[in-house]
């Protein structure tokens, strides 16, 4: 009834009002979220260790090329983060920085982009509601990972078509923006596909403003000169592979079932999500010539067709550039004829509601308990300096390596007393085969991260309480250091 009212019956200008004082609601809701868990300061989990290894290890100029331990960051963003070392010494702080800044600055922009490509005032609401307190975009506004910031320069590149003056060009704004596509690309390397959908969009108007282009034509090409190794890693390639579309779209399905559960991981009704995309993206191929509509749906149609050619997988935290759109697309079912009428009105203000609650209670919940992805690395190796005694042997698996060696330098542990496992098993079999070769004496095993985590962790208990002297330190996220003696 509020939501018939408010489109029925409110003059306009206090539908105005009343949409900015929702927006303004959401955006604060948002904003304290990524405060909120960036002010935990976790420790560093697997993938986050490994680029801060980097950053720790490597000189502002070796940042420009291939980077160790599978890493893929864009050479600026990854200059910047080392140069935020120099605000605090807590690197968990400081390397996240960053991040969170993109994570912050993203809300108003995506309001002012949500506020030129929609029309209908509930249209915004959802968009808004879904964008400032999802939890995946929350989540990487303080990882020290690139995506917080892909969201970022996505948007503000998609913007800035609006202000480009197609007719008249102004020389000022063309030289900023031509100087800002040119270096947003070293910041993220899915700028260049917002950096595309510009371009199509001045070449469909057949105007002089392709000149904007030549920078960062020229960026491009000097940045490719840094990352042509990258197209060869085939660690990288194989760990891609699950977002590339098969040539017969076979594994299409999975695809999207994945990236729905990851971006809605707490929404039950996650056919909902697919029936209203499905329909915001017929509403916008059916008004296609509407810039606002088509600014939306050629990036969509363009990380499918990356994604089909295996340029850039279309998959969780590497397409989270593409998750505002995804939201816009969406909000524009509500500007279909049906939802200016009564039923329509109804409908819209119940899907609104049901997304906002639903995003905003269990996001909230998680965020404020500290239910998130952890790997508490540094707790452990304190329970180990402390506990442990002369002689004893810390195991660390393959795959808590990394982890180690990043949290290693600050504990100063002997490296006599360091056994590096390198292989990867789960089962207790394997477990009990492999463990079974080792000598008479007290062993650590150190358990961070894993490629099943639940099951390597319950194999290896069961190995260890066959042995003396069991005891397990623990905690709900499965990181353990397990004792036992041989």
């Amino acid at each position: 009834m509020l939501m018939i009212a408010y489109n029925c019956f409110m003059p306009e200008k206090t539908k105005k009002n009343t949409f900015y004082f929702i927006a303004a609601l959401f955006i604060a809701a948002g904003l304290a979220l990524r405060i909120i868990f960036y002010a935990y300061g976790r420790p560093f989990w697997n993938d986050e260790a490994a680029l801060a290894i980097n950053l720790e290890t490597k000189t502002f100029w070796e940042l420009f090329f291939p980077l160790v331990h599978e890493q893929v960051t864009p050479p600026l963003y990854a200059v910047l983060c080392k140069f935020c070392s120099v605000f605090t010494s807590k690197a968990e702080y400081a390397y996240r920085l960053p991040a969170l800044f993109c994570g912050i600055v993203s809300l108003p922009v995506f309001l002012i982009l949500a506020h030129k490509t929609l029309k209908n005032y509930c249209a915004k609401i959802l968009a808004i509601a879904l964008f400032t307190v999802n939890y995946q975009l929350i989540y990487y506004s303080q990882e020290l990972k690139q995506y917080s910031c892909d969201v970022l320069l996505f948007l503000s590149i998609l913007l800035s078509y609006f202000y480009i003056d197609t007719r008249k060009p102004d020389k000022k704004i063309f030289v900023a923006l031509s100087i800002f596509y040119a270096i947003s690309v070293w910041f993220s390397y899915t700028a260049l596909f917002s950096i595309f959908t510009v371009f199509v969009l001045c070449l469909l108007k057949k105007t002089k403003t392709l000149k904007l282009f030549i920078l960062p034509v020229l960026s491009c090409m000097g940045l490719a000169f840094f990352v042509k190794n990258y197209a060869a890693d085939n660690a990288l390639h194989n760990f891609w592979n699950n977002g590339f579309i098969a040539k017969d779209f076979s594994n299409l399905t999975r695809i999207i079932y994945n990236n729905i559960i990851f971006y809605f991981p707490d929404f039950n009704w996650k056919l909902l999500v697919v029936v209203i995309f499905l329909a915001g993206c017929m509403y916008v191929l059916k008004n296609i010539k509407n810039k606002e509509n088509l600014i939306l749906i050629l990036p969509v149609l363009l990380a499918f067709f990356l994604s089909y050619f295996n340029i850039y997988p279309l998959y969780i935290r590497t397409a989270l550039y593409l998750l505002p759109v995804v939201f816009l697309v969406m909000a524009k079912t509500f500007e279909f004829n049906f939802f200016e009428k009564k039923a329509g009105l109804i409908t819209a203000g119940v899907l609104t509601v049901i997304f906002a609650i639903y995003t905003l209670k269990t996001d909230y919940i998680q965020i404020l308990k500290k239910q998130y992805y952890r790997e508490t690395t540094p707790q452990l190796l304190f329970i180990y300096q402390k506990t442990s005694q002369k002689g004893d042997k810390l195991i660390i698996p393959r795959l808590s390596a990394i982890n180690y060696e990043y949290y290693s330098q600050e504990n100063k542990l002997n490296n006599a007393d360091i056994i590096l496992v390198n292989f990867d098993f789960y089962e207790y079999a394997n477990i009990k085969t492999a463990y079974n070769t080792l000598p008479s004496g007290t062993y650590y095993i150190m358990l961070t991260h894993s490629g099943d985590k639940r099951l390597e962790l319950e194999s290896l208990k069961k190995y260890a309480m066959e042995q003396k002297d069991f005891n397990i330190f623990a905690d709900k996220f499965d990181n353990a250091l397990i004792k036992f003696k041989k």
